[in-house]
């Protein structure tokens, strides 16, 4: 299997902390996770690394709004220890200034944990083309399966707002390519539902998205990845979320999965990108289900057998002591399946 990557990803590295009552909140989002999911991979000759290529700015501009901010802020900073985040939320509707102050983020940002910083610009950006990338391999028929190792991820990044760690969506921006060839299925397996993804496509018929995700009632992000919500006006019923609660199993995972495999079979697409997120593993430091590390390979073996050209873009997963291990589970499943 191909795996995309970018050499730049450790540039971006975060370092908030802060305590709320009894608890203590910190990023889980290190230049660690792309170390050990590259450890793994390339111990086994079955993955082949090669470089992302280079976009132009219009390809994630016209999807992502914010993408002059977001630019233009990490580009005027030049201390790398330098983290900016918004102190403004003004609510949707808000009149845009003629001059934005890199503090005023909060017109596009949903939160104070994904900050700017000198690099951050970059490695989005980086993070992005590593999908497109294996967007335009599917698209060419020169690849049947290929691995996008993005960081940061992106599902939570929408086209009104980013956030959720997320400032480009790389799943989002990969399938909108690949929807110019085919029709498109995006299936999202992180802990944490994909807003983003799903405001992305909910008014087009020609992207069916799904989503396995803790139930919204008691997990980020909260607002969104209910069951009743379907897709828009004519696209209504090309989106597909199944919540499940805290504590969920390998078994009722995988019963789960096969759901969401049976929808996209009915839908019919030409390619299927999935959204992999490992942050489901019992471990996980930001997760609340229960699987186990041999759960990882099952997963990849169902979703190889669907027979789709096939782009899987890493998204969560946050405990770096089994989190190549997970990966290398998913891929190599996914290969076995086909």
């Amino acid at each position: 299997m191909l795996v995309i990557e970018n050499d730049n990803f450790s540039k971006h590295n975060p370092h908030w902390k802060f305590t709320l009552g009894p608890d203590t909140y910190e990023t889980r989002d290190t230049p660690r996770r792309v170390e050990v999911i590259r450890q793994a991979l390339e111990a086994d000759p079955a993955f082949e690394f090669i470089k992302a290529e280079r976009f132009p700015e219009r390809a994630l501009s016209r999807l992502h709004p914010y993408h002059d901010y977001i630019k233009a802020v990490s580009e005027s900073l030049d201390d790398p220890s330098i983290e900016l985040y918004p102190d403004l939320f003004p609510g949707e509707g808000a009149r845009l200034p003629k001059k934005i102050h890199p503090l005023w983020g909060g017109i596009w940002c949903t939160d104070a944990v994904t900050p700017l910083s000198m690099h951050t610009y970059e490695v989005a950006r980086g993070s992005a083309e590593a999908a497109m990338t294996g967007a335009e391999l599917l698209r060419s028929g020169g690849r049947r399966e290929v691995y996008a190792l993005c960081r940061p991820s992106g599902h939570h990044a929408g086209p009104r707002v980013f956030g959720g760690y997320c400032y480009f969506n790389n799943a989002a921006s990969a399938a909108d390519l690949l929807s110019r060839t085919g029709r498109v299925a995006v299936l999202d397996l992180d802990y944490h539902h994909g807003n983003g993804t799903q405001e992305f496509f909910q008014e087009r018929k020609d992207v069916l998205t799904c989503s396995i995700h803790a139930d919204p009632d008691r997990e980020y992000p909260y607002f969104w990845g209910y069951a009743e919500e379907r897709g828009v006006g004519q696209a209504r019923g090309t989106n597909l979320n199944l919540p499940l609660p805290l504590g969920t199993t390998d078994d009722r995972y995988v019963e789960v999965l096969d759901r969401a495999i049976d929808a996209i079979r009915v839908y019919a697409p030409d390619f299927l990108v999935l959204a992999a997120g490992f942050d489901t593993y019992a471990k996980d430091p930001i997760g609340g289900f229960a699987l186990t590390v041999e759960a990882y390979p099952e997963l990849g073996r169902r979703l190889g057998a669907v027979g789709l050209p096939t782009l899987i873009c890493q998204e969560g997963g946050y405990n770096t002591d089994v989190l190549g291990q997970c990966v290398h589970g998913l891929l190599t499943g996914f290969l076995d399946g086909r």
